[in-house]
């Protein structure tokens, strides 16, 4: 589980880009760009959360992965959850633009 100092600086984060998209989106008066940004952002994320949750592996090498490297697994939980908050901020904002 993520630290609350942690999920503090994940959220001033996502608050940054999602700013960032919408002052671009005003900007450029083009609502879409801010969709397209938030979108792609939100989509990296989940496949980056995907791959480092080893859901494309088999399950022998998945298990022969796990068990020497205790210390790895914690670090990319971590990650993992840090990129999915990421993620899911990211394409909520996307939705609520979109409709």
């Amino acid at each position: 589980m993520i630290g609350g100092n942690k999920v503090k600086k994940t959220i001033i984060l996502c608050l940054i880009i999602i700013c960032v998209s919408i002052v671009l989106g005003k900007v450029f008066n083009n609502w879409l760009l801010t969709v397209k940004i938030c979108g792609s952002i939100g989509l990296v994320c989940f496949g980056t959360a995907i791959i480092l949750n080893d859901k494309f592996v088999s399950a022998d090498k998945y298990c022969a992965n796990n068990s020497t490297y205790k210390e790895n697994i914690i670090l990319r939980g971590k990650i993992t959850n840090f990129v999915m908050i990421l993620g899911a901020t990211n394409i909520i904002l996307a939705a609520v633009i979109f409709l």
